[in-house]
Order: structure tokens, then sequence, then C-alpha cells
């Protein structure tokens, strides 16, 4: 059975965020998406040299969409009500479709709402399977101060990544 290696990793914070230049349109991302990206662009992968459509995205969000959702939610008050845009980030898979739309990679892709115990095991399967040749792992930890008073946890805000590809 050929071997898995882990190519790229990164870690990026909300403090990163300060001086990301990722286009006009990421500042319009909630911050589960912004993060994404940000730890897929802090792989410094070379998309281009990779087979698009054959290169998995496998995103493990362990707080979901809770704080957009809050956010959300808190807009219902707001004078002209909650934000439209706002609306297309209350699914985690959103952060996975934004990275996919920015790298063109139209590979399977799996969302996990919950832990990321399971993140490199279902990569892993992905590739072993042959359903693509490389896989963009990445964890999102987003609790905002809001969603964090509603469930009793102290705010996170931090993304990692690894890029997962078979050996040779």
């Amino acid at each position: 059975m050929p071997k898995l290696i882990q190519t790229r990793a990164s870690w990026v914070t909300e403090s990163d965020l300060r001086t990301a230049k990722l286009g006009g349109r990421f500042g319009r991302l909630d911050l589960l998406s912004q993060l994404a990206l940000l730890a897929v662009e802090a792989l410094h992968l070379d998309f281009d040299a990779l087979p698009r459509a054959r290169t998995a995205i496998c995103l493990a969000a362990p707080g979901g969409s809770l704080s957009t959702d809050v956010e959300y939610w808190n807009g219902c008050d707001a004078v002209g009500g909650p934000s439209p845009t706002l609306f297309a980030y209350t699914l985690p898979s959103a952060a996975m479709g934004e990275i996919a739309i920015r790298y063109r990679l139209t590979g399977p892709n799996l969302c996990f709402v919950g832990e990321d115990d399971m993140l490199l095991s279902e990569a892993g399967d992905l590739i072993q399977r042959g359903e693509a040749e490389g896989c963009l792992c990445v964890c999102c930890r987003i609790v905002s101060t809001a969603a964090g008073e509603l469930i009793d946890a102290s705010p996170v805000t931090e993304a990692r990544a690894i890029f997962l590809s078979l050996d040779g």
C-alpha cells in the first residue's frame, strides 16, 4: 500500500487576518471562511501544478458555524435586519466552498462538524481509494465571544491546514 505523506502544514490565528491580502472579496467572508482560506494560503502550494479535479478538501469545524449563526441571529434586532450576505455563511461547509472557488478545486470534499480526529483518516481513505491524488485538510476552531457566552466556552480563533498526498 502506498505511503501517505504530509507535504505542507500551516497554522493561523485571528491576528494573521490583520495583514492578510487575499483580494477584495476576502473582507466580505465570515471569520470561519477567512481563516480557512488564510490557512490554505499559508501552505504556499502551487495549485497550477495540482490536478484540480483530483484534489480533495476535508474540513473540520468543531464549533460548526455557531459564531456566524450567532452574529446573523443578533442582526435580526439591527435596523434593516440580518445581513443577507452573512446568511450564506450559516453553514460550516461554506468555508470549504470558498476554498474550492478560490483555488478552482473540483475534487471530492467532506465537511465534519465536530473534532478533527477523523480528518486525516478520511482524507487518507479518499487518496488510498483513488478518489483523489491529494487532499487539503483544514481544521477551523472558531468560538466568538458571543457564541462562547452561549455555550460557556472560551473564545478561540485559529485554523490549521495540511496537504496530504501519496509518497512518490
